[in-house]
Formats: C-alpha cells, structure tokens, sequence
C-alpha cells in the first residue's frame, strides 16, 4: 500500500470513538499544496541531484533530504524527486552520520522517505544499507527506552521520528520506547502541560525534572516542533494498537489544550504558531503544528476548532508564501527579510499539503479531537 493511503484499522475506530464522546466531533484535514511553493523547491534541484546548503552555498545531502522530504509532500515534482532520490541514494552513508548528535534521527528520515518513494529500507541505496537494523541498535544505548544519545534539544524529536519510522515499515514501535516518549510530556509548570521540550533529566527514581517555564529564555524549553513531533508519534501508535489504545487519548488531549495556547493572535500571520508559548508565529511552528493536527484527524483551516477571529493556522501559513518575483512559491520567514528561505519552504509544504507528507504514515487517520472546554485558538496579544 503507498504511504499516501490512510486506512482506518479496528483499533483505530475504538479510540476515535471514544474520544469523539469526550470531545466533540472529529473533522477532516482541508489543507491543499500550493503547486508554486513545490516547483520554487524543485528548481533548487540541481541537474546531479544535490541542493545547495543555503548557509554555506556548497552541496549538501541533508538539505537534499529535507527537499525531497517536501517534494514527496507535494506529489506532482517526480523528475526533480528523481534526481534528488538518485543523489539520496548514492550519498545515504555520509548522511547517516553527517551533521547530527545521533544517528538515529538521520535514519529516521531516510527511512521515512525510502518508504514514501516504494524503495527498500531495509537494503537502501547501491550499499544496501538496513536503515531499520541500524536505528533498532541504536535503543538503549544510553538510557532505557531512548534510541540515541542525549543533549539538550533532540532525543524527543529523534524519539517520536524513530516511533514513526518503525510505524511506517509495518512495524510495532517498543513498548518501552513509546513509554519513554509518553513519559517526556510535561506535566509541570501548569502552563507547558501538554507540551514536549527537547528532554527531561531524571531528577531521582523513576521522577522527571519538571519543563522549563514560560519565563525561562532556555532554548530546550517546551516547543512547537518537539510536540508536534511527539503527537505525531502517538498518534501514529494509537492508531495502529491492539487492543483500542485508550491510554493515548489524554496525552493528546492535553498537546491540544497546549497548542491551543501556543497559537498566536499577534497581528503578523495571526492564527498561526509560534516556537515558544507568547511567540508571535513563524512558518515553521505553524506547519509542524498544522501536520500534527491533521494527523489527528482534525480541521487545521479556516472550518476546524483553530480558526477563530478570523485567523486560522493554514491562512497564516499561506500568508508567507512569496506571491511575485523571482522567488515566487518560496516561503519567506521572520528571519529572511522578505526572502525566501528554504528552511520554512520545505517545512512549509508539510503544512500546506499534510495528507501526503511522509509524517502521516499509510496507517493513520483520525484519533483525537481538541478539547472543547479548554484554551483553543489566539491568545497571543503582544
């Protein structure tokens, strides 16, 4: 089956109906791509496959990566994914291991996408490399339940990428694995409950420290994309337990509750999410947090519980497309002055296009609603 079906399972039809008594109805993802936004990210294709790194001008395998990871997403650039896919291939070795603290993100990715474009991840590329036997050495190598090592910013991203991976493959993620992920999510301050930071130390047996507050201005405090990618793992794993996964259904809802604090109603890009919580929002908060919505089965646009005062997540994701010029489809940032930046492009089309994005997995579908009677839509005002 192509990783772009999504199939409701029996399990599946449990949760959702449990949780559509506990929170309202489950609506449908509406979002579309925008067919300028993947054709400005297919010319960054070179003729032997490579795209340049934007920060240094020179070829770069990572942002081949990320590029082919989005034109996946768009579904209608298969002579520029080819290429990229060839270069991929040839270069998946050095990528593994280039640029990351831990491999296992890297094969997460790489996994993801081998999936996504019918290739073997279990004998990738002219090495034949076993993406899948290499990520499954990586648990437990430094703590139980973990694949990867540990710093201040990734283990839950490369966790909830390597759950989603496993997924991807027609695999049962490790209990203990999905153990680790759950137990990451904040439960205090009160503020970031729901939310995921890059990781929490333990703090004596079997405790976790709590996140990091609000006043914090640590970079590892409790962010957009780290539970975005964390609702996208469990949502992935509930969808696929046996029997009906009951036990995710208020994890999620608190992530709901958060990202509902988290959107922003600041007068640049309202309705759309920051990095931080009081964060104006930023094109690659919003995607994120607009994939991980529609992974769950909810509205992330102008008819879904997000869009309030007349703002809504897809609208103000689609307000930093480049409309005119030279860079026309690409997705400009706060910190491109106008520009394009080809960081929040390739994000961007995960948000722009959610239902073909490899984070959506062939077996996911709706598992949770937001809350009705918590903080959903813009209470940012700075």
């Amino acid at each position: 089956m192509s990783a772009y079906v999504r199939r409701r399972s029996a399990p599946l039809v449990g949760l959702a109906a449990l949780l559509v008594a506990l929170l309202g109805a489950v609506l449908t993802p509406s979002a579309q791509a925008s067919p300028s936004t993947s054709g400005w990210l297919a010319a960054q294709v070179a003729g032997d496959g490579s795209v340049l790194d934007p920060y240094s001008s020179s070829p770069s395998v990572d942002w081949t990566v990320n590029t082919a990871l989005a034109l996946v997403t768009a579904g209608d650039q298969s002579e520029a994914l080819g290429r990229a896919m060839t270069h991929i291939r040839t270069e998946a070795a050095s990528y593994v291991t280039s640029g990351t603290s831990d491999v296992a993100g890297h094969l997460s990715w790489l996994i993801l996408l081998a999936v996504a474009v019918g290739d073997d991840p279990r004998a990738f590329g002219p090495g034949a490399l076993d993406l899948v036997a290499q990520l499954e050495d990586r648990l437990g190598v430094v703590e139980p339940g973990l694949f990867g090592t540990i710093d201040e910013y990734t283990p839950v991203t490369n966790q909830s990428l390597a759950i989603l991976a496993l997924v991807a493959t027609g695999q049962t993620p490790p209990t203990e694995a999905v153990d680790w992920l759950l137990a990451q999510q904040c439960t205090a301050p009160v503020e970031q409950a729901g939310a995921w930071q890059g990781y929490r130390a333990a703090s004596g047996p079997g405790t976790l420290e709590d996140c990091l507050p609000t006043t914090s201005t640590e970079f590892s405090r409790p962010d957009s994309a780290s539970t975005a990618f964390a609702v996208l793992a469990l949502t992935a794993v509930a969808a696929t337990t046996e029997p009906p996964a009951e036990r995710y259904a208020a994890p999620l809802v608190a992530a709901f509750r958060w990202f509902g604090a988290l959107q922003s109603a600041d007068t640049t890009a309202p309705g759309g999410f920051g990095q931080f919580l009081g964060d104006p929002a930023d094109p690659n908060s919003t995607a994120l947090v607009i994939t991980a919505i529609a992974a769950s089965g909810v509205d992330p646009g102008t008819d879904g519980p997000f869009a309030a005062g007349g703002a809504d997540p897809v609208s103000s994701l689609r307000s930093w497309v480049i409309v005119s010029g030279a860079d026309a489809g690409a997705v400009a940032s706060p910190y491109s002055s106008g520009g394009a930046d080809l960081y929040a492009t390739y994000q961007a089309m995960w948000g722009l296009a959610p239902s073909r994005t490899p984070l959506i997995g062939p077996r996911v579908m709706s598992v949770v609603a937001p809350p009705v009677d918590g903080p959903v839509g813009p209470v940012y005002t700075g």
